[in-house]
């Protein structure tokens, strides 16, 4: 019979309000064996060195994890805001587009508006011309009538004593 010690790791969890406390209690067993056949199979140690190492390993994997997860994350929020700025400029060139014809249409009436005060000007300048013409034509008629009136009464205050009065 043969007295062999192993080192044996016992983990409990714990669980507090979400958090998880691990504890790794480590005793020694000791088992007893008697042989009559050995067999040499390999045998799989689990030591707390590995236990520690792939604790490091399982740990740097979240980490990496957490760093992809973070850089994805932000990838596509800057994806994200790019499509939302992309929009905006679509929207902006759509509303300069407007504002273009909207400056063509003012301009057609402004020109519209330039016109007509001309066409107004003229003919109001022209009415000016046609009235100072009339006016002088009148003037010249008033004149002639103003002139046979004197001669009539010169006529009627020669014949009659007919007075006129002023």
């Amino acid at each position: 019979m043969q007295k062999t010690q192993h080192p044996v790791i016992i983990i409990s969890l714990v669980g507090k309000s979400g958090l998880e406390k691990y504890n790794f209690n480590i005793i020694q067993m000791t088992t007893t064996s008697s042989t009559i056949a050995v067999s040499s199979s390999p045998r799989v140690e689990f030591t707390l060195q590995d236990a520690g190492i792939l604790v490091g390993i399982f740990g740097s994997l979240v980490m990496l994890f957490g760093v992809a997860f973070s850089v994805i994350s932000k990838i596509n929020k800057i994806s994200f805001t790019v499509d939302g700025i992309e929009e905006t400029l679509k929207l902006h060139a759509s509303n300069a587009e407007k504002i273009k014809d909207l400056d063509k249409r003012f301009d057609v009436h402004l020109q519209d508006y330039v016109n007509y005060k001309d066409a107004n000007l003229l003919s109001h300048n022209g009415l000016d011309e046609r009235i100072e013409h009339k006016w002088q034509r009148s003037e010249g008629e008033f004149n002639a009538i103003k002139g046979s009136i004197k001669e009539l009464q010169g006529f009627l205050h020669r014949t009659n004593d007919f007075k006129i009065r002023e």
